[in-house]
């Protein structure tokens, strides 16, 4: 009876030691894992290996047959994750090149800018150069 129990016991133990863990149809394991959903490619899992949390995304046909339900629901989930994933891209690329353009403009806002006052400062710089010229002159003209 003690024997039974034992058996019993660590017979459950060793399902539990064993209920977090992904077995793929390659062999490789992911403990500690949840599956998150759909990826563009595939389905997102999160594991813990003992060195941290890490993600893999894995493609449907890697998963066990006990997860082919919960797996199917999720792949009629992919197409709608690629595109929300190529909306993101030409969102971001948008922004990117709308950046870009700002800071474009910006560049030749500033030229613009340095050439007016280039400008300006040659203007004042022909005014002072005239008024030394008379002003030379009308102290030539009082020293006489």
């Amino acid at each position: 009876m003690n024997k039974l129990f034992a058996v019993i016991v660590l017979g459950g133990l060793s399902v539990f030691s064993f209920a977090g863990d992904l077995v793929i149809k390659s062999g490789k394991v992911y403990p500690n894992y949840v599956i998150m959903g759909a990826a563009p490619n595939g389905i997102r899992v999160f594991y813990n290996d003992g060195t941290g949390d890490r993600q893999v995304i894995l493609p449907a046909s890697e998963f066990p047959d006990e997860l082919k339900e919960t797996v199917n629901k999720l792949v009629r989930d992919i197409p709608a994750a690629k595109k929300k994933a190529w909306e993101e891209a030409q969102e971001e690329k948008a922004k990117k090149a709308a950046s870009v353009k700002r800071s474009r403009d910006e560049k030749n806002r500033l030229k613009k800018s340095d050439a007016i006052v280039k400008k300006e400062q040659d203007k004042n710089h022909k005014i002072q150069d005239q008024l030394k010229k008379k002003a030379s002159k009308r102290k030539n003209v009082f020293t006489k």
